[in-house]
């Protein structure tokens, strides 16, 4: 048994040996600008059964450095993260060169691809303006949760605000996140421009007070619908708006308030609007009081 257990391991380390020796030789041939020896000696060892990442990325490098630009890239794609830490750094290190490049030569879902592949292998690797690029490609592919977590990482690594504003706000509107856009009103202010921003800030302020309400967080829903009627975009919100803290007003026992809001519903809203019928009845209401 024990023999059997040594040959096993002698086996096992050889064939270690055999494969570090593979991609030295491998790898000396590269430096030395022996392409085609290199790519022969790599094809050999896959016939023999050697699939390593190690050779891949080698398979990639000399396909790069023979500017074979869709091999390398097919290549590089196809191959799975690496088990060892030296081999895992040598393949994003590559794969980052490479998406450079390939945004150089302007083949950009190519760039974007292989960025993104770095991102998946390593969600912590240092990408700086990139991840922007990213983050803007999984937007276009309906991968918002994506986009975000891309766009937060761009931020996070000193990318400018200003440069991802519109689409960061647009990819948070797109996931309903009210909250983390109103956490970013004092920005989306110095967009006074962008009609979209301001709709898009004014419909999570409604959103969200709409969210305390059924909640039964008075207050909260309050502040809400005061930011919101303050804010006055979208205008066809407005009567909503004023007929919900209405509601909240009546709830607090504030009915003189209540009472000025439901007026306030009758001069915006058609007349014969759910909301307009409502605010009737309920001024009838407190009008008996």
């Amino acid at each position: 048994m024990k023999n059997l257990l040594y040959l096993v391991l002698a086996i096992l380390f050889s064939n270690i040996i055999e494969a570090k020796d593979i991609t030295s030789t491998i790898e000396k041939l590269i430096e030395k600008g022996k392409l085609e020896q290199a790519e022969n000696a790599i094809y050999q060892a896959q016939a023999e059964g050697e699939f390593s990442p190690a050779l891949q990325i080698y398979l990639a490098r000399i396909f790069f450095l023979k500017k074979n630009i869709k091999n390398a890239y097919e290549t590089l794609m196809g191959i799975e993260d690496p088990a060892d830490f030296k081999t895992r750094a040598k393949l994003l290190s590559f794969l980052l060169e490479f998406g450079d490049t390939a945004l150089s030569l302007r083949y950009n879902d190519m760039a974007t691809n292989i960025l993104y592949k770095i991102y998946k292998l390593d969600p912590d690797y240092p990408l700086g303006p990139r991840s922007r690029l990213i983050a803007l490609s999984q937007m276009e592919q309906g991968n918002y949760e994506e986009a975000k977590k891309l766009f937060e990482k761009f931020l996070a690594e000193g990318g400018n605000f200003d440069d991802i504003a519109q689409n960061y706000i647009k990819c948070l509107y797109l996931l309903s996140q009210w909250n983390e856009i109103i956490k970013n009103s004092t920005k989306i202010l110095k967009y006074k421009e962008d009609a979209e921003l301001q709709f898009i800030l004014g419909e999570s302020y409604f959103n969200m007070a709409r969210i305390y309400l059924d909640n039964s967080m008075y207050d909260s829903a309050l502040v809400n619908f005061n930011k919101f009627i303050q804010w006055g975009i979208p205008k066809i919100y407005l009567d909503d708006a004023y007929y919900y803290k209405g509601l909240i007003l009546e709830t607090l026992q504030d009915f003189k308030g209540a009472l000025e809001c439901y007026y306030k519903v009758l001069a915006l809203a058609p007349p014969r609007s759910i909301y307009a019928r409502k605010s009737r009845e309920r001024i009838s209401e407190l009008e008996k009081k």
